[in-house]
């Protein structure tokens, strides 16, 4: 995750400090985490069956993710035609060591701290969910019929997938000097992506095809990816173009965008015009998040933009990687590790204990790294 696994904004200029030029991201990131966090509580010991109905409606963590996704894509993209403006060439060399300096110190350790509880505690996990975790193919093997531990390191595999590809393609393909060969290579998933998705909601695919078509599957959500890179795309060759979209009747562009997200999220939640919502429900909240993002970044002085930039969302955006990978030891049943029913692993306590370890990742195995990221950036 991202954004659980993307970039931090702060991170885009060369001195390592928060740049001006792309406000709201972090809030961006604190309201997905947030309603990860939501939608995980319903797992943890404690939780009130009163407010079962509140939380399903009001938190959605696979929304929260493909918000990290189309944030990953731009950031990934912006940084990409950054470079490539800034030296005349991508460096992909530079730009998986600044990706693996990014993504494993913390991965790694969550990791470790998984084999460590599986050989101390009860807790397992089957081989082919550890050979999915370290290979980064956990959303080849993961399912959503059993809450597991690990299970929500399908979106860091998805993540990676992209970092295999995209880099590698931009390069190849020279699409940093053709906005038009660029957008016609990111439309391809998001027009195969709905296919995708029919395929694996129907279970159409022949056996041998079936983990490309299972539920966390990249062909299931590259799209949300591809769409962060088109707005990237478009804010470094058509800003004055966003800025007057956006900005010129600005409540139309955000009522109108949050249609987009809530109208396919209510028809999911009702189970109503599946036809519709199974296969473009994704596409259309995908849409309506890239225009509130980038709106955003445009103009954060505009109503909500305001409340994405307030301090303690900046704050808990900036924490949301340590966070995402975390939390889920903590929203797991107190029972897997031969625990009883402690009160830091159960309802509302446990978000002080994914807090606490969230900052000891942040500043012992995150922020040590941001300066030599930058050295790699410079050079």
């Amino acid at each position: 995750m991202q954004d659980h696994c993307s970039e931090k904004s702060k991170e885009l200029t060369m001195s390592g400090q928060k740049s001006s030029r792309l406000p709201s991201l972090d809030g961006w990131r604190a309201l997905s985490i947030l309603l990860v966090l939501g939608e995980h509580s319903a797992h943890v010991n404690g939780f009130p069956r009163g407010l079962t109905k509140v939380f399903h409606w009001g938190f959605d963590a696979n929304l929260g993710v493909r918000t990290f996704f189309i944030i990953s894509g731009f950031l990934i993209t912006w940084l990409l035609l950054e470079e490539h403006e800034r030296t005349g060439q991508v460096s992909l060399t530079h730009f998986y060591l600044r990706r693996g300096l990014r993504i494993l110190p913390v991965y790694i350790a969550f990791i470790c701290t998984l084999a460590a509880l599986q050989y101390f505690t009860p807790f397992t996990q089957p081989v082919n969910l550890w050979l999915g975790n370290v290979t980064f193919t956990t959303n080849f093997v993961s399912s959503d019929r059993d809450w597991n531990t690990s299970g929500h390191l399908w979106s860091l595999a998805v993540e990676e997938q992209f970092y295999l590809l995209w880099p590698s393609i931009f390069v190849v393909l020279a699409l940093a000097q053709s906005l038009r060969r660029a957008l016609w290579i990111l439309a391809i998933p998001i027009w195969f992506a709905p296919i995708a998705r029919i395929i694996t909601y129907f279970e159409l695919a022949p056996a041998i095809l079936r983990p490309f078509f299972s539920l966390f599957s990249f062909l299931n959500y590259f799209d949300s990816l591809a769409i962060g890179c088109i707005c990237a795309l478009l804010w470094m060759h058509r800003k004055n173009a966003l800025r007057e979209l956006t900005t010129r009747q600005p409540r139309i562009v955000f009522y109108g965008a949050l249609a987009l997200i809530i109208v396919p999220y209510c028809m999911g939640r009702l189970r109503i015009w599946g036809s519709i919502t199974v296969p473009f429900g994704c596409s259309l909240q995908g849409l309506g998040i890239a225009t509130l993002v980038m709106q955003s970044m445009i103009s954060p002085e505009f109503g909500f933009s305001r409340f994405l930039n307030q301090r303690i969302f900046s704050q808990i955006g900036v924490l949301s990687y340590s966070i995402y990978i975390w939390q889920q030891i903590f929203s797991t049943k107190p029972v897997e590790f031969g625990l009883g029913n402690v009160w830091w692993m159960s309802f509302p306590f446990w978000l002080i204990s994914v807090l606490v370890v969230s900052l000891v990742s942040y500043y012992g195995l995150e922020k040590p790294l941001f300066e030599l990221r930058a050295r790699l950036r410079r050079t």
